[in-house]
């Protein structure tokens, strides 16, 4: 009966007609096929390429906090001290006296002047306290005085035995609050920051109590953009983590920097070319804070490049507010963009911190190959690598890890 109907159209002089609507069913299925196999595609490689994003920022560890689109410009960052009933905020924690007492015997020893002696603050809390009870208000973590009380003393004998870059205790800024905001038409990226008065002992306090609460699976390890202010007597330190752009033999180089062991946690790692802390010395000549001092500052001690060569710049901008999860420190990513050659021009320069943070600084071809290699085949210091990544792709590179 099939076959008779098959005739009929056949004899009829239809068969164009049938074999178009045939083949036109069978163009359609085939459509259909490769359209789900495309689709099916897509999902696995969406899925794997967030799979991959998901453990590089886990291996990164790093929140990001505010994004400058394209840039914080200088006159949009507002920084200042912040006080209480007059007196400028400040966190202090002392070093226990039998360990200051031992430091200052092993400093006589070795010849040091009354004014060369190592210094320590008294016990100050935010709140002009030495309890350190306004503290636990603030970060709901009880048992906070107590863990002040134990890592002093581990922190006092690092001190002593001058290990894992613990050489001196300057005076630092801490970070109180940021506030991130928008001004004028185009809407342009500003932050407020306000800061209190630290010094890096009392740093290192506060990051070895964050190491053990981490450990512990505290929810401070697990702090993002909304909560992380409640934990904010650990934020002792800002840094401004800035990647140098040259000019080489054979185009634009990007210069890393392999730091110090003794800075980077006991293993040599390589990390943007400048990575420095806002100090008590970046103000102005009228006694403002101004990150952009900072910024000089960490060139000239690192690198040498001085007021001179500052002002030769092609660019020079802050680009993203993090929060760098693995010692919990809050920081920004820079450019510092020269038509000089590095070999030539920078490297020969005398910088007073060089030897003493950086082991060397390689420059790196600006091309995506060589820079990914690279990458792939070098250990990172972790937020390093982040600023690395945000820098490069406001220049159309996209930085793969491994």
């Amino acid at each position: 009966m099939f076959q008779a109907f098959i005739d009929r159209i056949t004899n009829d002089g239809t068969s164009e007609l049938f074999y178009l609507l045939v083949g036109s069913v069978i163009l359609f299925c085939i459509q259909q096929v490769y359209a789900g196999i495309r689709k099916t595609m897509f999902r696995r490689r969406v899925r794997s390429e967030i799979l991959a994003y998901r453990k590089k920022k886990e291996a990164i560890n790093v929140v990001d906090l505010a994004t400058g689109d394209p840039e914080f410009e200088k006159r949009n960052i507002f920084s200042r001290e912040i006080s209480r009933f007059g007196e400028k905020r400040c966190l202090y924690i002392n070093m226990p006296k039998h360990l200051k007492d031992e430091l200052r015997s092993k400093e006589k020893e070795l010849g040091y002047m009354d004014s060369q002696f190592t210094e320590f603050h008294e016990d100050t809390s935010f709140d002009g306290g030495s309890s350190f009870n306004d503290l636990v208000k603030i970060t709901g973590i009880e048992e906070l005085a107590k863990l002040i009380g134990k890592h002093r003393v581990l922190v006092g004998r690092k001190f002593l035995e001058a290990t894992e870059g613990m050489i001196f205790n300057g005076d630092k800024y801490g970070v109180f609050n940021l506030r991130f905001t928008r001004f004028g038409e185009e809407e342009n990226p500003g932050v407020e920051i306000d800061l209190f008065k630290t010094d890096y002992f009392t740093h290192r306090v506060f990051r070895s109590i964050y190491h053990e609460l981490k450990e512990r699976g505290h929810e401070i390890a697990k702090a993002n953009s909304d909560t992380f202010l409640n934990y904010r007597p650990f934020f002792t330190s800002f840094g401004v983590n800035c990647l140098l752009i040259c000019d080489g033999g054979k185009g634009k180089e990007v210069v890393l920097s392999k730091r110090s062991a003794r800075v980077a946690g006991g293993k040599s790692k390589y990390h943007i070319t400048m990575n420095e802390g806002l100090s008590r010395t970046d103000k102005d000549p009228f006694g403002k804070v101004d990150i952009e001092l900072c910024f000089k500052r960490g060139l000239l001690e690192e690198l040498g490049i001085d007021e001179n060569i500052y002002q030769l710049a092609v660019k020079a901008a802050f680009y993203d507010f993090f929060l760098e999860m693995n010692n919990f420190e809050i920081g920004v990513s820079a450019v510092f963009e020269l038509e000089l050659d590095f070999e030539k021009d920078i490297a020969p320069l005398i910088a007073r911190d060089k030897q003493l943070e950086v082991d060397s600084f390689i420059p790196l071809p600006m091309r995506k190959k060589e820079i990914n290699k690279f990458v792939k085949e070098n250990d990172f210091v972790p937020h390093g690598l982040y600023v690395f990544e945000r820098v490069l792709l406001r220049k159309g590179l996209r930085v793969i890890s491994k």
